[in-house]
């Protein structure tokens, strides 16, 4: 099969949204609705163990006041809260608040049944395999010279 060079980046987004999507409508059709993208993907991150506003701000690629406007808006929908970080006063880091367990539980299920949809479309093993490849370590990203070779770094 060929594709298109430069498109996977592309179905990778879309995919991305088509998760995302199905997830949020799913929430809102079980009466959870009202969380936008940006605390969505925040609190999937925060499923997945990172914990400081400035990690979750690179790593969703928002400004640190986005995050903490998210932040704010999930704290007062008693999803997360803000606790200060044992390892730095300076700082805080965020868990889940126990008053958002029931919507916690019922994202999972949710992807847990979209996972299932995808094995049952697209054949078994289907998302363990990508999954698989998703969770793969493909390095930093590179910084590629004019003729798309890797640059090299210098040894010291």
């Amino acid at each position: 099969m060929s594709r298109q060079t430069g498109l996977l980046m592309a179905q990778l987004l879309n995919r991305f949204m088509w998760f995302d999507g199905a997830l949020q409508r799913n929430l809102d059709k079980r009466g959870w609705g009202g969380v936008r993208r940006l605390e969505s993907m925040t609190m999937m991150y925060v499923q997945a163990g990172i914990r400081r506003p400035s990690e979750l701000a690179r790593l969703i690629g928002v400004t640190r006041q986005s995050m903490n406007t998210a932040l704010r808006e999930l704290e007062e929908k008693k999803l997360v809260r803000l606790l200060p970080d044992p390892q730095d006063k300076r700082c805080k880091i965020v868990e889940f608040a126990p008053e958002g367990a029931a919507m916690r539980q019922e994202a999972l299920d949710v992807l847990e049944e979209l996972e299932a949809l995808l094995d049952e479309r697209l054949g078994k093993g289907t998302a363990d395999r990508l999954a698989g490849i998703l969770a793969a370590d493909w390095g930093e990203a590179p910084l590629l010279d004019a003729d798309g070779e890797t640059e090299k770094k210098e040894a010291i």
